[in-house]
């Protein structure tokens, strides 16, 4: 059999990555004939190694040094194709250095001069999600079929940790991520977090883990202020597959619209997701998951501190985010 090599050029942030999973899946499902290698920056190498369809990682390290150093990389193997996922030059360049001769993009893209086959995105009501742009970019041809949840395989090292540090067969751990790295406007208060922190930590074997990055870590110790024993800050101290397993550990993930909130989703664990003006028919959680929005206005646009996004996610009661998460650990 004549094995064809597909470079796919990966999105930069782990929400967009774990989006863009349901169309590389059936992708693979459709080429069974193929490779797939991905070629990210450093900090998406590790969500991309848990990725079962994917057979190869390759970095693209940062600056103009960077580009040159994959470019060469690329030039060492014979290359089917290539499909760019981000809008940018930084992410067309290595691909066009690096010597392969069809590269194909969206015809929005930064980079689209470097393309050799520019892709429309397909418009319909049924197709509103983003997930739907690396459906569009991978197989366009796939009409109005339904995306599978996306999937990681997390490392059996990171899951014997996650229960170190979480421990307990009976115990139900809630995790609490009430970090957004796109700023204010999609943060619920953490004056809300802390209260239905407190309300869940009162039930009998439930306990609280607080996750997110290094910069959050104040932001979760705020929360976690007087709960302790019965809630646990990992913030700032996991890898990214470490926090794979523990959000997986979970009975139930709390969270607001972040890359956090995708990364639970497709580790397979319900989640409660908290969305101020964003919209979640774009950019909702992949998965099993129960939304919760008060804003009639609904854009993908949203400033990163808006006052009327903060308002509308303060406006979502602890109470309201406690009875969905009873509804959700019931399930």
């Amino acid at each position: 059999m004549n094995i064809k090599r597909i470079l796919v050029c990966g999105p930069n942030w782990i929400g967009d990555g774990v989006m863009a999973m349901p169309a590389l899946q059936m992708f693979r499902e459709q080429t069974p004939d193929c490779t797939v290698s991905m070629l990210v920056k450093p900090a998406m190498g590790v969500l991309w190694a848990m990725h079962p369809d994917v057979d190869e990682v390759l970095l693209l390290p940062p600056g103009l040094r960077g580009i040159f150093q994959a470019a060469a990389r690329l030039r060492e193997t014979t290359w089917e194709a290539a499909y760019v996922l981000p809008n940018s030059v930084r992410a067309t360049l290595p691909v066009r250095l690096g010597g392969i001769a069809t590269r194909i993009g969206f015809a929005r893209s930064q980079g689209r001069l470097l393309l050799t086959h520019r892709v429309a995105q397909i418009e319909g009501p049924e197709r509103r999600h983003q997930a739907y742009e690396a459906l569009d970019l991978l197989l366009p041809d796939c009409g109005e079929q339904r995306l599978p949840p996306p999937r990681i395989e997390v490392p059996e090292a990171d899951r014997h940790e996650a229960t170190r540090l979480l421990p307990g067969e009976e115990t139900r751990w809630i995790g609490i991520l009430p970090g957004a790295s796109r700023g204010p406007s999609k943060r619920w208060p953490a004056g809300h977090f802390h209260a239905l922190s407190e309300q869940l930590s009162r039930e009998d074997n439930t306990r609280i883990v607080l996750m997110g990055g290094s910069a959050e870590r104040s932001l979760c110790e705020s929360v976690a202020q007087g709960l302790s024993p019965h809630a646990v800050n990992l913030a700032g101290h996991t890898t990214l597959s470490l926090w794979a397993a523990l959000l997986e550990r979970c009975r139930v993930v709390v969270c607001n619209d972040s890359g956090g909130m995708h990364l639970a989703a497709a580790v397979g664990t319900p989640v409660v997701a908290l969305f101020g003006q964003t919209d979640p028919s774009i950019t909702g959680p992949l998965g099993r998951a129960e939304v919760l929005q008060r804003s009639t206005v609904k854009s993908r646009d949203i400033a990163r501190d808006s006052e009327e996004a903060r308002k509308s996610l303060a406006s979502i009661p602890p109470e309201q985010v406690y009875e969905a998460v009873r509804r959700m650990s019931d399930r």
